[in-house]
């Protein structure tokens, strides 16, 4: 879609089709885009509802962009964050009355946040999509978790493209197998990816994956002392004793917890830290838990205003901004750090302490991006030689590929239109 020329099949396409969806990076060109699909409809349309995270509408960058593009039309234009269309019953009731009483053309950006069918936002948005007359879904990425995140995208788009419940979903494209851990899980194949895109192809309108960045993954891996190793045992056993039944995140949950702050993991990282301040650059850890986060602000090795923290209890945009002008060091919990937070002066990520949420970390990557100015960015991988982190490890790296094998089927399916 870079000239007139080459919009007009998408033009067509959703006049045909009514839906689609553009897999583009987080930025002006993605709202461009958008509104470019939302004039070619106009007027066949009453209004305009745009949906995205509460995170991109604080974005000063973000605003300007929806008030540039809707310059013309804004009286059309309503907007609602998409924790709201859960949290809030007198928002989502004025977004019923209007898509039961008016032609709406719907733009849901950031479509991973209805991935979840259990998700009340999920079930209310798919509960309205065929009394929206048309539907646009944006996203940076399709999928994170697995090939399961299309299934909700697909139903909003057209729920008759797959006509299967979740469970029939499953069964087709994600069959049981057996990992070295013994444990049973669902996971797709080639095969199986590369169906569902073809699937979906034509209401593919853009798909481009191209983020503006050199990533060097560095994997470390340390090993618990004896003491650590013994004491680990003991809180296991202890933890396990007399119980039969154990919900297997809670597992992880505990588990972790004794190992994360071993002493190999905490002076590999004081030595890390060390090597990048001294180049002059900026630094993010990611810790799961916030006991490590107290652990490092009372250690004594960090000195009280070297470093700024990010969590769900901290002012984010304040945070931000003294990492951005003051300090060189941020400690972050996952997820804290959502989209709409730039994150552009920052090179040198450290994953302290791991996450099964592949979600969440490559959420973190998208504070990175930067159009057109092209950047090498550093990850450290911090693992400790446990069953648990190496179960992370491999499960991570699954999910990392069936995402980049959908992405590069989209990017093939895109090359071949040129």
């Amino acid at each position: 879609m870079d000239n007139q020329t080459n919009q007009l099949p998408a033009f067509k396409k959703l006049e045909e089709l009514k839906a689609g969806v553009l897999f583009m990076n987080l930025g002006p060109e993605r709202i461009e885009l958008a509104f470019r699909l939302i004039k070619s409809q106009l007027n066949k349309v009453d209004y305009v509802a745009w949906i995205a995270p509460n995170a991109l509408f604080m974005s000063k960058i973000y605003k300007k962009c929806l008030d540039e593009q809707s310059a013309g039309f804004r009286s059309k234009m309503f907007f609602f964050p998409i924790e709201c269309v859960s949290n809030s019953d007198a928002r989502y009731l004025r977004l019923c009355n209007l898509v039961d009483k008016h032609k709406i053309f719907c733009v849901v950006d950031d479509s991973l946040t209805i991935k979840n069918m259990e998700a009340g936002r999920t079930k209310r948005l798919l509960a309205l999509a065929n009394r929206i007359k048309y539907r646009l879904i944006l996203s940076s990425l399709p999928l994170t978790q697995g090939l399961v995140d299309l299934y909700s995208q697909i139903q909003f788009m057209n729920s008759k493209l797959l006509n299967m419940t979740e469970s029939q979903f499953a069964n087709i494209y994600l069959p049981y197998f057996e990992d070295e851990f013994k444990t049973w899980k669902r996971w797709s194949l080639p095969e199986h990816e590369e169906a569902l895109v073809k699937k979906m192809r034509p209401y593919i309108y853009d798909a481009d994956f191209d983020f503006g960045y050199k990533v060097r993954d560095y994997d470390v891996y340390f090993d618990l002392s004896p003491q650590e190793a013994l004491a680990y045992a003991e809180e296991k056993n202890s933890f396990l004793q007399k119980r039969y039944q154990v919900p297997f995140m809670e597992v992880v949950h505990t588990f972790q917890h004794f190992y994360t702050i071993c002493r190999s993991k905490v002076e590999a990282l004081f030595d890390l830290v060390s090597e990048i301040t001294l180049r002059g650059e900026k630094v993010i850890i990611y810790v799961r838990f916030l006991d490590e986060i107290r652990f490092f602000q009372e250690c004594g090795w960090f000195e009280k205003n070297r470093f700024v923290v990010l969590t769900g209890k901290t002012n984010k945009q304040y945070a931000v901004k003294m990492f951005e002008k003051n300090v060189d060091i941020m400690f972050s919990s996952y997820g804290v750090d959502n989209l709409g937070l730039n994150m552009q002066i920052c090179n040198n990520v450290i994953f302290f302490s791991q996450t099964f949420d592949y979600k969440r970390k490559i959420q973190m990557m998208h504070n990175f991006y930067q159009p057109d100015q092209p950047r090498e960015i550093n990850i450290y991988n911090f693992w400790v030689k446990t069953g648990l982190d190496e179960m992370m490890r491999k499960n991570l790296m699954m999910k990392q590929d069936v995402l980049n094998n959908v992405c590069n089927i989209m990017s093939k399916e895109e090359a071949l239109r040129l």
